[in-house]
């Protein structure tokens, strides 16, 4: 059982520690875990993805439902954004030192393989899968 003397610490702890009070110190604490920004489901630009849907819809025929045509589309863009990510990682190496950002490069790996997999499974639903 805990005292009266613990739970009254406790209390006087969590005043203190209760997160940021002020908006600048809240709108820093919300990008505390934002790097590169791939881990977001949302993407940046929906009318892009919109447009590439459609365009895909229109390519395969009609057969296409508009959430899976929606569904490659998204995966096609993310695979873009992972890749010109890491090509201006591998980029920088040419410029000088070693920058610290670089670190981050096999983590794009999981990303990659995420978007893959979503590819691999529109396609598969569609029937254009290969092997």
């Amino acid at each position: 059982m805990t005292s009266i003397r613990q739970i009254e610490a406790n209390r006087s702890n969590a005043k203190r520690s209760t997160g940021p009070k002020t908006a600048g110190g809240k709108a820093r604490s919300s990008r505390n875990a934002l790097r590169h920004g791939l881990a977001r489901s949302a993407i940046s630009d929906a009318a892009e993805a919109a447009n590439l849907a459609v365009a895909i819809a229109s390519g395969l025929g009609p057969q296409v439902a508009p959430d899976a045509a929606m569904a490659l589309a998204r995966s096609k863009l993310a695979l873009l954004q992972i890749r010109s990510l890491r090509q201006a990682m591998l980029a920088a190496l040419l410029t000088g030192p070693l920058p610290a950002d670089l670190k981050g490069l096999p983590g794009l790996e999981r990303y990659d393989r995420a978007a893959l997999a979503q590819q691999k499974r529109t396609l598969r639903l569609l029937g254009l899968a290969r092997g």
